[in-house]
């Protein structure tokens, strides 16, 4: 596809998923929030739009009308179809794009490191809807109570015991932990080999011994289920291990999963943007509208200095992240860009919104004010998927060869 038409559809995509937003997600958005709760019915909607739960494995067809070329050296467009993606569902509220998309998390080591018969297991397990008629979502158990942006440092274990292996230890902090019909599940599965032994496996819900924990009560994202799920002497077939054998960090392990998060940190980035634009936006339309003393408010310079200011910094953090993600499309080194999109935008995020909180003053302070979730919202992109610390280490390596200390 040449830059023309990539870049046609990609508005065409935009545009379409901005319709979504406005129409589907934003009016349902606040109810959501306040009762933390998943939107089952939405996410059965989102499936005519291409936005299904097993998008990453399924392709891109069904929402582009294209597939992009099977050849691992050809440009692709996924990544930044996802930052296209991202920005405009999350503009429509950030907790309900992550319960449209997080089964995602765990569908792409699947896609990246499965063979094809585990991702035939994978969908198979996906299929048709829960024992409460919910569309079925999946969960990638990373984080641990004591390991969240260090993946190194994984304390649960996989050992072997003939043609399977026994899971053991506890996971924090998991998107769809409570509900999810599957698990991608990470372990260590041979402590010799340091972090070379630490593999992925797909464990269905209901193997004896996997332990779905309590739902976590959140400050932002709450239309997005998180809990902890537990593992107790679970046995999964050795069928179930992504990658080849522990032992090389290039055949499935950590190497490949941060591969795997450098392509998808710019989706991240662009879940920033889309918060910062909402709030942008908002006060903007007030501004347009409204008066200061007796006065248009757009002529009082230092309010319209700040909403300059908020352009230059939502834009400047979008542009970050399709640079990031066009790196990944062309299978380049993206990681001190992935890190660097990531780490901007959400503090453009937090920026934004604090000073949209602060110009509109007790208003915003009011539970279920748009502004006032959109503040409670953009903290946690400054913490998952690598914190900004852990994003800022991650570039001063690229710096200087050395981790800072």
């Amino acid at each position: 596809m040449d830059i023309f038409h990539e870049n046609t559809m990609l508005a065409g995509i935009r545009q379409m998923l901005n319709g979504f937003a406005l129409h589907q997600i934003r009016p349902i958005a606040g109810t959501h929030d306040r009762e933390e709760s998943m939107p089952w019915a939405l996410m059965k909607v989102a499936q005519g739009f291409g936005l299904s739960q097993t998008a990453v494995l399924d392709g891109r067809k069904k929402l582009t009308g294209t597939d992009d070329d099977p050849d691992p050296k050809k440009p692709k467009s996924q990544a930044r179809l996802a930052v296209v993606g991202s920005e405009e569902l999350t503009w429509g509220c950030a907790g309900i794009c992550l319960a449209l998309s997080g089964s995602g998390l765990a569908a792409s080591p699947v896609a990246r490191m499965g063979t094809d018969e585990q991702k035939a297991e994978f969908k198979k397990l996906m299929a048709g809807v829960d024992d409460q008629g919910h569309i079925k979502v999946a969960a990638m158990a990373l984080s641990e109570p004591s390991t969240g942006s260090d993946i190194s440092g994984l304390t649960t274990t996989a050992r072997k015991d003939g043609d399977h292996y026994v899971i053991r230890g506890s996971k924090q902090w998991i998107t769809n932990g409570q509900s999810a019909a599957v698990y991608v599940v990470w372990a260590q599965a041979e402590p010799a080999a340091g972090r070379a032994g630490v593999r992925g496996f797909i464990v269905a819900r209901g193997t004896p011994g996997l332990v779905p924990g309590k739902k976590e009560t959140k400050l932002g994202i709450r239309a997005s289920e998180t809990a902890q799920v537990h593992f107790e002497d679970v046995r999964v077939h050795a069928d179930m291990m992504l990658g080849s054998a522990p032992g090389a960090e290039s055949a499935g392990g950590l190497a490949d999963t941060k591969k795997m998060l450098d392509s998808t940190r710019p989706s991240v980035a662009a879940g920033s943007v889309g918060i910062a634009r909402a709030a942008y936006e908002f006060l903007l339309d007030r501004v347009r509208g409204s008066s200061l003393h007796g006065t248009p408010m757009a002529s009082h310079q230092h309010i319209m200095f700040e909403l300059a200011d908020m352009q230059m910094e939502i834009t400047a953090a979008r542009l970050l992240a399709h640079r990031a993600a066009w790196m990944a499309d062309h299978n380049q080194d993206n990681v001190a860009e992935a890190s660097m999109s990531k780490a901007y935008a959400a503090k453009v995020a937090q920026a934004v919104t604090t000073r949209a909180m602060v110009l509109l003053g007790e208003e915003a302070l009011e539970p279920g004010h748009p502004v006032e979730k959109w503040y409670r919202d953009a903290k946690i992109y400054d913490i998952f998927e690598g914190t900004g610390q852990i994003q800022r280490r991650i570039l001063a390596k690229q710096m200087t060869g050395t981790n800072p200390t």
